[in-house]
Order: C-alpha cells, then sequence, then structure tokens
C-alpha cells in the first residue's frame, strides 16, 4: 500500500513524499514533492492503482499515457530538465548531452519509443533494425566499436530514468527500457570487439626510461613517484580546474605515517578518496620536495605541463609511452611479482582483474612460466604418492 509522509528535514524544497511499490518494476519507490496537494494526488493516483491491481482491473491504462505517444525527444527532454541539473560534474552533464545527440541525429526526435526496435533502415547497402541502425550509423561516421557500445550504457541509463520519473505524477514516462542489457542486448558483443593491446613494459624499456643519464633528476623524481602511486595524471596533479577535487594537495598525505588518500574504482563526480600505503622511496621524495623543494602541493602543475614534460622525456629516452602507461608499469610490475591479478588490480587502485587484465596487465610471461612450475610440481608430487 502507498503511504504518505514528511521529511522532518525543514531545508528540502520537497519535503511531502509518497512510498509505493512500482507496478511495473516490483521495487519501492518515492516521490517527493513540494506541495501537500502534489502529494495527495499522488498518494491517491497510487492508492488506485493498487486497488486495481488487486481486483484485476486495468491498472495499466490508468496507470500511464500509451507508451506509443511517448516520443524519443519527450525521454530526452525529461532527462535534461529533471535529472541533469542534479549533476555536479561538467563533463558529466556535457556526455549526456552528447550522448542524446548522437540519437536523434539518427532518429528523429518525434519517434516513439515503441517503434525503435522494430524501425528497419538501409545503411551502407545493409539492411538494419532497430539499435543496430544507431550502431551502423555511428561505426560510418568514424565511431569505435567500444565507444559505440559506452553510448549505449549511457542509453540504458537516459531510458531507465524515463521508467521511474515523469508521466502521470512522476511515476514513469514509459513502460519499458527500449535499449536491452545483457547477453542478448543491443552492445556489440566481446567477440565483435577489436582485441585491445595494452603498452606491455620490458626490461629494455623501463631500463632505458629509468636510467637514462640524459633525464634531470626532477624529472625522474616524477616518474618514480608517478609509477610507485599508480595514480591517474590528473590526480596527481596539484592543479586541475575542470575537477578541482581530483587535485592533490599536501593535506592528503602523511609523511610521518607514509600514507596518501587516493581514489579507489571507477571515476566519478561523486568518487571517495581512499587511505593508501606509501614506498618508503616515494616518501622520501616527497618529503624533498615540501621541505626542501619548498612545493605548495606536491606537484605544483597541471596537466598540460604534465604532458609537455613526458613528451620531452619520451624525446630523451626513446621510449614512446602515454601518461597512462606508467599507471600500468606499476600494475604489470605488481603481476610480475606476484602471480596475481587482483594484487595488481589493488596496486593501482582498481576492484576488478578482468580490467586489470584487459587494459592494464596481461597475464605476463613470467607468471605463464611461474604456472608451469607450479603444475609440474603438483604432477610430479601426485606420481610420487606425496600429495
Amino acid at each position: 500500500m502507498a503511504s504518505m509522509f514528511e521529511r522532518k528535514e525543514k531545508t528540502y524544497k520537497k519535503r511531502y513524499a509518497v512510498k509505493y511499490k512500482h507496478p511495473i518494476l516490483g521495487t519501492y519507490k518515492t516521490s517527493y514533492f513540494e506541495d501537500k496537494a502534489r502529494q495527495l494526488e499522488c498518494y491517491l493516483f497510487m492508492s488506485d492503482i493498487d486497488r486495481l491491481k488487486k481486483n484485476g482491473g486495468d491498472w495499466r491504462s490508468r496507470w500511464n499515457t500509451p507508451q506509443q505517444e511517448v516520443t524519443i525527444g519527450e525521454v530526452f527532454e525529461l532527462f535534461r530538465s529533471s535529472y541533469i541539473p542534479t549533476l555536479t560534474n561538467e563533463k558529466t552533464q556535457v556526455k549526456y548531452g552528447n550522448v542524446m545527440d548522437s540519437v536523434t541525429k539518427i532518429f528523429p526526435e518525434n519517434t516513439p519509443v515503441t517503434m525503435i526496435r522494430s524501425m528497419k533502415r538501409r545503411v551502407a547497402g545493409d539492411e538494419c533494425v532497430g539499435w543496430n541502425i544507431y550502431k551502423s550509423t555511428r561505426e560510418l561516421m568514424g565511431c569505435s566499436r567500444r565507444g559505440i557500445n559506452s553510448y549505449l550504457s549511457e542509453l540504458t541509463t537516459i531510458f531507465k530514468y524515463a521508467v521511474e520519473n515523469g508521466g502521470n505524477s512522476g511515476n514513469g514516462l514509459i513502460d519499458k527500457n527500449p535499449v536491452k542489457s545483457g547477453v542478448m542486448g543491443d552492445k556489440f558483443r566481446k567477440s565483435q570487439l577489436p582485441r585491445l593491446n595494452p603498452f606491455v613494459w620490458t626490461t629494455e624499456k623501463i631500463n632505458a626510461l629509468f636510467n637514462s643519464k640524459l633525464l634531470p633528476t626532477y624529472y625522474i623524481e616524477i616518474l618514480r613517484v608517478y609509477v610507485l602511486i599508480g595514480i591517474r595524471a590528473k590526480e596527481f596533479t596539484g592543479y586541475n580546474y575542470q575537477d578541482r577535487h581530483k587535485e592533490l594537495h599536501w593535506h592528503h598525505i602523511d609523511l610521518k605515517k607514509g600514507e596518501i588518500m587516493i581514489f579507489v574504482g571507477k571515476q566519478s563526480s561523486d568518487g571517495i578518496r581512499k587511505k593508501a600505503p606509501l614506498h618508503p622511496e616515494v616518501v622520501k621524495i616527497l618529503k624533498k620536495w615540501k621541505e626542501v623543494d619548498k612545493f605548495d602541493r606536491p606537484l605544483p602543475h597541471g596537466y598540460g605541463w604534465l604532458a609537455e614534460k613526458m613528451k620531452e622525456i619520451k624525446k630523451l629516452t626513446g621510449v614512446n609511452f602515454t601518461n597512462h602507461d606508467l599507471r600500468r608499469l606499476k600494475a604489470q610490475l605488481t603481476e610480475k611479482a606476484t602471480h596475481d591479478s587482483l594484487a595488481a588490480a589493488f596496486a593501482i587502485g582498481d576492484k576488478s582483474p578482468k580490467m586489470v587484465e584487459e587494459h592494464y596487465a596481461p597475464i605476463s610471461m613470467e607468471t605463464q612460466r611461474y604456472l608451469n612450475d607450479q603444475a609440474f610440481k603438483q604432477l610430479t608430487s601426485e606420481l610420487e604418492g606425496n600429495a
């Protein structure tokens, strides 16, 4: 049964709430309103839906405007006006805008949501249906399949929002999400994606980089700190005007305890820093930067400065790498030493061994040889009766 309540905190603009069980999703949802009149309207509406469902009535007709009347443009307008303003990260706002624009360049805004999956169109001579029209057209525009999959993930979120919001009393603008997820979903399958080939650090490359006599001491220090912490470039720099909360300051570091507060897991505007240990070599360099060099922050520069210095380092050493490859280096060093993808993930503040294996540290030959040795050792033990 639906129920009404009022938030105790008077600071909320929408204080009046109705809690109810979503008739389609089967999950509990709470809608908030600015006045009691709309709260009561929603409560009576949901109570009526409950009554119709229990008595076998036509609750779907009562629940919402027929889905075929809802267009892509209406779904996107709901998302732009209701959800995007709640986001604090400007980049995320722009990203969602780009995702929606990518769809309306292919499907007109007045396209009914229910027609998307059944639409047919010839793209580059081939007949495509539904989201394959979108995927094929985006490929012709030069977009990568991984990029298209990423946009489809965001579209799943956008349409899911319309399932749970908008419409009568804010209970949902559409009945079903037109973007399917899972193994039989609309994304390109793994077998259809190009193989990932992350940069592999060989012993020769590592020595050429760190033992170069052409690099100034400060450059070597930056490389050592960057690699041994294993954070992203924009979380290493002291200036980041687009994401100020990602700037690295001295108050994030405890030199006495040898600890640092870094972001862990997937990055977002709501990212939270967590405590991680620092290697003594890193502590030694950071102490020098703070106490001797008198830097006002660990790396008193922005991403542009760091990128230029890395270009200079590449030119001097002859090692062609990206900033992110330095993050990969820590993961690969850890995987080689421990033969453990989970340890490699933890080493760079990630949570997924699978992600690390695909993007950072593929299973090394050293680990495969180690596993071969362990298998041989166990086989010998079994045959000798020592198992």
